[in-house]
């Protein structure tokens, strides 16, 4: 067990028979996505399971008692495509990996810098550990969908562990950032230790790229950008709950701390795209509230900034190193590296006829070539029927 596991036992012990705590608890231990609650051999137990086992045992036990949920059905259907995904993954891990051994050369779950960046196709610990990943998603979503087809679930409390979740990462964001430029002491022990994952510490010329809680700023860059979704559309909605308009604020400040190209142009574009969505609705409300939300960020923005940058100008350097690197992205050498680990996840389509090369046994840099390459044809297409048939849920919802 680690330090974090040994925070989060005792509170999953107490909480054991509260459904809604667990899953409260277990948003806001996701966030140590680089943590482990405990560590067996290789594998490193991710935080959020904890209270997640801890759920699924209250599911299993009220289906023991005779409970049924109101929606089973809906649920199993709109998770068909889930469920036949981890289906297909723990086949393939029996059967792909020494089908094409030898033959295909593939880039590892974890990178040895005495080893060429591709190795020949054989069965590795990632096979073990990533299907078991999946599976432990698969099910906690199933057992959670289930519960949440309950009447009388209390959402904005789920919510507000959500947004909580947030502030914490956006604290260890601008902790880390403060470690890193003035030497503050951080917790890295206790926030990166989980074995399975590879942890890296980069900078941008001589600015530092900050992680947070995370294996890496593209990490603390993906879940910021679902957290800014996330505080815009309550905002547009008018919800009044944990701050938001602060939280959106220093979410954004985080995501530019971790100078993440991807990140800032999931920003760039998903941003303008909430104001496209609301004004497709005629929701002059909404406008309204995104319109002032915006103002008051910017109007926050320019007079936080204007004095740092007179006080400080060697500042304007290290914003002009960032945006420089961000443009000049392409020309890079990991760049270059991960746009080759991606064509050649890309190259297994046709040399393993579309059945990829096992779950767990190709590391890419994106989500299509990733698919392609550990799940073949079949895994692109039920993520797209996963996400096709959950957009036509929420439609029906509304």
């Amino acid at each position: 067990p680690t330090i974090l596991g040994l925070a989060l036992v005792p509170l999953t012990l107490i909480w054991a028979a509260h459904p809604v705590r667990l899953l409260q608890l277990a948003f806001v231990a996701a966030v140590f996505e680089a943590g482990a609650a405990m560590v067996i051999g290789a594998f490193g137990l991710p935080t959020a399971l904890v209270p997640g086992l801890m759920f699924i045992s209250f599911i299993v036990a009220q289906y023991a008692l005779g409970m049924r949920y109101p929606a089973e059905g809906a649920v199993f259907w709109a998770l068909t495509p889930l469920l036949a995904l981890l289906g297909y993954a723990l086949l393939s891990v029996v059967v792909l990996p020494d089908a094409f051994a030898g033959t295909i050369r593939v880039a590892p779950q974890k990178n040895d810098p005495l080893q060429p960046v591709f190795v020949p196709l054989a069965f590795s610990a990632g096979n073990v550990t990533q299907p078991l990943y999946l599976a432990m998603n698969a099910v906690v979503a199933t057992a959670t969908a289930l519960f949440m087809t309950r009447p009388a679930i209390p959402y904005r409390r789920i919510m507000g562990a959500y947004l909580l979740g947030g502030y914490v990462v956006v604290g260890l964001s601008f902790w880390q950032f403060a470690s890193r430029i003035a030497g503050l002491p951080f917790p890295t022990d206790l926030l990166y230790s989980n074995p399975s994952w590879a942890i890296v510490e980069q900078m941008v010329g001589s600015v530092p790229r900050i992680q947070g809680p995370f294996s890496e700023p593209a990490g603390l860059a993906f879940y910021l950008s679902g957290l800014c979704f996330c505080c815009l559309w309550l905002i547009a909605h008018g919800y009044r709950m944990m701050h938001m308009t602060w939280l959106l604020a220093l979410a954004i400040v985080a995501m530019l701390l971790s100078t993440s190209t991807t990140g800032i142009l999931t920003l760039v574009v998903g941003l303008p795209l909430i104001l496209v969505f609301t004004a497709a609705r005629a929701d002059g409300q909404a406008l309204a509230r995104l319109g002032k939300t915006g103002g008051m960020l910017m109007l926050g923005g320019a007079l936080a900034l204007t004095p740092v940058f007179i006080m400080k100008p060697a500042l304007i350097n290290a914003v002009s190193s960032v945006v420089d690197s961000t443009l000049t992205k392409s020309d890079s050498d990991s760049f270059s590296q991960r746009t080759a680990t991606d064509l050649a996840a890309l190259d297994t389509m046709s040399t393993t006829y579309g059945l990829g090369v096992g779950w767990g046994s190709f590391r890419s840099s994106s989500l299509i070539p990733g698919l392609v390459a550990t799940a073949g044809v079949f895994g692109v297409v039920a993520v797209l029927w996963l996400g096709l048939g959950t957009t036509r849920l929420v439609l029906r919802c509304k």
